[in-house]
Order: structure tokens, then sequence, then C-alpha cells
């Protein structure tokens, strides 16, 4: 590990003493709004207000933020892809490594489902409230187009028929969103769904917003394949926001959904839907048991974390960069590891995070360790965690985030020499 201190930066309190390799990666923090940032159009995935529930990236917004997100994508062109993970995303990020990474690769993470904003509140992540795929659309139709132009939309899945009747329904009340077309890709697979004939289709009717409508996990799949052939800035997979807007599916009442209880009339609407709600249920109650019981139990003995101060140690080598950490790092201390974060994930090598000297973190934290993650796989390279205690082991492993230690690596690497000469 010694070549590891070759070239060095570090990264407290705000202050920050580098080499030039890595001065132009830094960027200034942005303005905070009550103690944590705000803004919109995040300038990268490390200027989120971005929090880690039982694995899952979240983004602290509400309905308006989301649809304020929406309306500067469509009007600066800039890419937006989002989702709305529930209950039952939960349960596929915490199986599937492939649905992990769907949702780790989104532009913005809002949360969804009753459950998991009750939580979210158990764990201190501060989700305002449920900001589901469908009250987005409800909003953008309610209120007046931006700068007097409505938001061009395309339908994409849905039942037989639902597409064209949502088309005809948004057109003729005039609200804010303009149906410009829809298609019904039938029951293919997601390599036929992509077939260029399909994208052009949806090109040529020149949408801002791409709504999906395939399945979750086939939409999603579908969007993270064809994301950059489609024109449109903005796509996400709403499920049933295509049906609500036809008219085929009637959507719970406000008490029903205040009560959390519109999983309840979803089944009482679409019947078919209680195996996919039941199995859900159980693995919630696994996922209560396991992951989110000891994590709360453990937040009733420790402290704020307040007036401790957190930094961070760049350390490279050609094939590596370690990261030191030292301090607690929460909601309100969060700058040191933003802009080392910011700078490494630039490096385009493996990245070790040496936990020696972390006295605490909160999901605020794990939030960046996520987009941390995200950067150095899309760079085909590993993020690894040295040194950290038990405790904290066990809470990344509560959160899925089973990161290998890369001394670990070392030794087997060294063994393995070893055996052949």
């Amino acid at each position: 590990m010694a070549g590891l201190r070759a070239k060095s930066s570090s990264v407290r309190d705000g202050a920050v003493e580098r080499d030039p390799a890595t001065q132009s990666a830094l960027q200034p923090e942005p303005a905070a709004i009550a103690g944590r940032t705000r803004q919109l159009t995040p300038r990268d995935d490390f200027d989120r207000d971005i929090w880690c529930l039982l694995g899952l990236p979240v983004d602290v917004a509400t309905v308006d933020r989301a649809v304020a997100e929406i309306d500067a994508a469509v009007r600066t062109g800039r890419k937006l892809s989002f989702v709305t993970p529930n209950v039952n995303w939960l349960v596929r990020v915490l199986r599937d490594r492939a649905a992990r990474r769907e949702i780790l690769d989104a532009d913005l993470s809002f949360i969804d489902g009753a459950p998991l904003v009750a939580m979210a509140k158990m764990l201190g992540v501060p989700a305002p409230s449920r900001v589901a795929g469908a009250d987005i659309f409800e909003a953008l139709r309610r209120r007046p187009g931006f700068g007097e132009r409505r938001t061009k939309v395309f339908f994409f899945g849905g039942r037989d028929g639902a597409g064209a009747a949502a088309v005809q329904a948004l057109n003729q009340e005039q609200g804010g969103v303009e149906a410009v077309g829809s298609l019904n890709p039938g029951f293919g697979d997601v390599e036929t769904m992509s077939a260029p004939e399909i994208i052009a289709e949806i090109n040529a009717a020149c949408p801002d917003f791409v709504v999906v409508a395939l399945g979750a996990a086939k939409g999603q799949a579908w969007i993270d394949r064809n994301k950059d052939r489609l024109d449109a800035p903005v796509i996400a997979h709403l499920g049933a926001v295509v049906d609500f807007t036809a008219g085929q599916i009637v959507r719970a009442p406000e008490m029903v959904k205040k009560l959390g209880l519109e999983w309840a009339w979803r089944i009482r609407e679409e019947p078919a839907l209680w195996r996919r709600y039941f199995g859900d249920a159980v693995a919630l109650v696994a996922i209560i048991a396991r992951r989110l019981a000891p994590q709360w139990l453990a937040l009733r003995h420790r402290s704020t974390g307040a007036g401790v101060m957190a930094a961070a140690d760049i350390r490279r080598s050609p094939s590596r960069t370690t990261i030191v950490l030292s301090g607690a790092f929460t909601a309100a201390n969060l700058a040191a590891a933003r802009k080392t974060f910011r700078i490494v994930a630039a490096h385009g090598t493996d990245v070790v995070l040496d936990f020696t000297a972390v006295s605490q973190f909160d999901r605020s934290f794990l939030g960046q360790v996520l987009m941390l993650e995200k950067h150095v796989a899309r760079s085909g390279r590993t993020l690894y965690v040295d040194s950290a205690t038990a405790r904290q082991r066990a809470v990344l492993r509560a959160n899925a985030m089973n990161y290998r230690a890369a001394a670990n690596e070392e030794r087997i690497l060294d063994a393995g020499r070893a055996a052949t000469a």
C-alpha cells in the first residue's frame, strides 16, 4: 500500500489541497437551502440531495420538484431519466444486480409507496411525501404548459387500445400535456421492442416525454437500452399511468391514498395483481426483520455528529485510488465527501474507501457512496471498502452494499503468485 502515497490530495470541511491533475475536476459547492442541497437540475450526481434507503437511492423531493425537473429538461433539452421505486422495486433491487444497476443509472429517483415513506422516516431519510409516477403525471396535466407550450407526450406500451384512448383523453382536455402518439409493441422481448423502426416511429412524433408502460422490469430494461437512441429529453416507466389516463382503470380516491391503501384499491380494480402484492408483502416482512430493524435500533444509540470534522485524503497509484476518510459523515457534513468523490469518479481507476478513521455516517453519506459506485462501475472498475468495523460492515450489508475489501484481494493475489512461483 506504500505506493498509494505517491500522489495525494485532501478535502477537509470544504477546503481542498490538490495536485494539478485534480484541479479541473473540482467545482464550487452549490448553494444550500435549509442546510441541505436542493438545487434544480443538479450539476452532477454528487450534487444531488441523494439518500440511501435499504439500498435504494432516493432523491429528497416533492411532486412539485419532480414537475420542475421535467419542465427544465424539456426547456433545455437535457436528458432526464427518472424512476419512482416502490416496494416491488425494493424487492427486485435486493435480489437482482441488474435491477440495482438500472436504478443507480437513473438521473433521479423519487420515492413511491407508503411503506417506503414510513421506513424512510424510521431511518432518518427526510422523504417529505410519496412521489408516485401517477401523481407527477397528474400534476403535469393540471397545470398550464410552461411558456404557453404544452408538454408533448408519447405513450409506449399499456393495454390494448389504452394508448390511443389516452391520447384522445389528453387532447380533449387541453391541459398542460399534449399527446403526440402511442405505440403498443405487443409481448415481445426487449430486443424486439428496440427495433430501429420502433425507435424511428417514436422519434418522428417529436415528443418531449416518453411514458413507458411495459411492466417494471421489462420497461426499465427497455429504457436503459434505448434512452440514448430517443430524441425525447425525458423518459420514465410510469406503469399504470397510460391505463389511468385512458380511463380503463380508476385510480384510488384521495382518502384511500392518504390511508396508504392504494394497493388494496389496485387489487379491487385489477384482481390479478394480488399475487405480486402478496409476494412483495412476504418479502417486505423479511426485509424489515433483517435489514430495517437492526438499522433502526442502531440509530437510537448514536450521536448526531454535529461539530465533528469530516475529511477525505486522496492517495493515488497507477491502478487504484484510495480515499482515506476520517470523522463523521452526516447530512450536515458532506462537503468533503461530495468534492472528493467528484474528483475520484473522473480517475477511471478502482477505488478504495478506507474507513479506518470514520467515527460515524448516515444515509446521506451512503447515498453519495451509491453515486460513486455508479460512476466507478460505468468505467468498468471496482469499488472496495477497507478497514470498516463489524458494525459499519453490517450497515453496508443491510443496504446491499456488499463491497469487497481491497486488502483481501491483495492477499488472494499474493497467495496465487506464491503458488505459481
